[in-house]
């Protein structure tokens, strides 16, 4: 099946704007955050298995976690919470969305 577009419309702008609804107020997934930066987590978006794997390690919501720094290319971020650093894919990372906090 193939996915198609309204007109006008190309793939790229399509993430963008699907992006930009997550920045609602003062939600946003930690994958937008820059290193040094604050945020608590208000949800967790993904399948059962995300979200246990993730409560294991420890984010779950209204838990404050900070960013320590980003890989290039695409690579994993790493977080700080409740005092351990993790390592989380991309991939999974942008399913975390957090509401800033002030340092």
């Amino acid at each position: 099946m193939k996915l198609t577009l309204p007109q006008g419309y190309s793939r790229i702008r399509f993430r963008r704007r699907r992006r930009a609804h997550y920045k609602h107020g003062n939600l946003l997934p930690i994958t937008e955050l820059e290193p040094g930066e604050r945020g608590e987590i208000t949800c967790i978006k993904g399948n059962r298995k995300i979200i246990q794997r993730l409560a294991d390690l420890g984010l779950t919501p209204n838990t404050c976690i900070s960013i320590v720094k980003t890989a290039p290319f695409n690579g994993p971020v790493e977080i700080a919470v409740r005092g351990c650093k993790l390592a989380i894919g991309r991939d999974i990372a942008e399913n975390i969305l957090v509401k800033m906090k002030e340092n």
